[in-house]
């Protein structure tokens, strides 16, 4: 007998909403013995299904199952730390930085994982928890003072101050000294690399290899490479004293200075205030055209001597004034005062190539000399020339290739005053 596509219809339907019907019971008989199963498991002392710690399963374990667990990861993550340099190991111990483990911590958060909030939300959680399952991190917590004073005693064994290159002159011999890269170790940037890996446990299973800052000296040998001969030098000569003290502190604040191509040098800026807190002492000066005393007497000595050194090597003197009247180490139109604030010597490198100054007070000799690259020189020589009187000299620069006169560059004309008498 057949059926009419009526009938089939309402058998369908019919089929199709006691399915439904049947479906939606057995859910709703499901959905309330679970939740009635998550109630029970939130109000007990396990951790829920699914949970892990670092990947080691902890469902259905209590507090102190789960915590040994926990510790027994704590024991195989945690361990020194060494670092190398240059062949030399520096180790870091656990308790060096009291590096602890946040067990009870995530033991907790283990534990706590599908409890606390309603019914539904706890069986929601642990639903998820059940088909998708939850990892709980151990993390650790240490001490970063601790671990800055370990870094920073690592450090003092590895950092070195950069050393200048150096000339040396005797007799007409040039000696270079290489100059020596420094080494820093940035500590901060260390510690903040390790931050990562001593919070969360992983820590390097390795040697870090510790790569410090390399620092360049400010004469490098390089700068130095060229050197080959002195361009010009000067000498004059004192007594012995505190004036002759000041001359040998401002000679030296002098020396082992490099000027390279297109700077300009500084006499004050160099040598700095001439104050009893930077060792200067009173002697003989000259204020206001009058003879006086005061701290940084004999300095001016220095500048002079410089000065003149700096012509015959065929520098170009950029800032320079002469004395009230004339004085007794030097040729007038010849001298360069100074004054701290006031008056500076400043001169200028033309060349294509550095220069470097040594300045040598000994006994009763003050000797300056400009070393540098003896091509830039054009195979001449160079000669200071005077026209006029004492009182009143006009100063010229020179150049000669053997008796012939390259050039001739005037310099300046001077005029000197009658030396005032001393006001005491």
């Amino acid at each position: 007998m057949e059926t009419s596509e009526v009938e089939k219809f309402n058998i369908k339907n019919f089929l199709s909403t006691k399915g439904a019907a049947i479906a939606a019971a057995a859910v709703a008989v499901v959905g309330v013995g679970t939740m009635a199963v998550s109630s029970s498991v939130a109000a007990g002392d396990k951790i829920v299904l699914g949970v892990r710690a670092e990947g080691q399963p902890v469902g259905g374990m209590d507090r102190a199952s789960a915590e040994k667990i926990f510790t027994n990861i704590a024991a195989q993550k945690i361990h020194k730390l060494t670092f190398r340099y240059e062949g030399e190991e520096f180790v870091v111990t656990p308790e060096d930085i009291k590096l602890t483990p946040l067990i009870e911590q995530a033991t907790q958060e283990a534990f706590q994982y599908g409890r606390g909030g309603s019914t539904l939300g706890n069986f929601n959680d642990q639903m998820k928890c059940f088909l998708n399952g939850r990892n709980v991190q151990l993390d650790a917590q240490y001490d970063s003072a601790l671990l800055d004073e370990k870094l920073n005693e690592i450090a003092a064994k590895i950092n070195r101050d950069p050393v200048n290159a150096v000339c040396r002159f005797s007799g007409d011999v040039i000696e270079k000294i290489p100059g020596v890269i420094g080494k820093k170790l940035n500590t901060q940037e260390l510690a903040e690399n390790l931050k990562a890996p001593l919070t969360t446990l992983n820590l390097p299973t390795g040697i870090i290899e510790l790569k410090p800052e390399e620092i360049q000296p400010f004469i490098t040998t390089e700068d130095i490479a060229e050197i080959d001969s002195v361009l010009g030098s000067f000498s004059t000569y004192y007594y012995p004293g505190d004036r002759g003290d000041n001359i040998w502190l401002a000679a030296s604040s002098i020396s082992n200075k490099i000027v390279k191509p297109s700077w300009t040098f500084s006499f004050n800026d160099t040598v700095g205030e001439r104050t009893w807190d930077a060792g200067y002492k009173v002697a003989g000066v000259i204020i206001n055209g009058r003879p006086a005393e005061d701290y940084g007497g004999g300095v001016c000595q220095v500048s002079s001597t410089l000065y003149n050194a700096v012509l015959l090597a065929g520098l170009t003197p950029t800032e320079r004034t002469p004395h009230f009247f004339q004085s007794t180490y030097i040729a007038p139109g010849r001298d360069a005062t100074v004054a701290d604030g006031q008056i500076d010597f400043k001169f200028r490198n033309d060349y294509p190539h550095n220069v470097y100054l040594i300045a040598e007070a000994y006994g009763s000799t003050l000797s300056v000399y400009v070393l540098g690259t003896k091509a830039d020189l054009g195979g001449a020589d160079i000669a200071i020339e005077r026209e006029g009187s004492d009182m009143s000299p006009s100063i010229y620069r020179v150049w000669y290739s053997g008796n012939d006169v390259i050039k001739s560059e005037f310099l300046h004309t001077d005029v000197y005053e009658t030396p005032k008498p001393r006001q005491d």
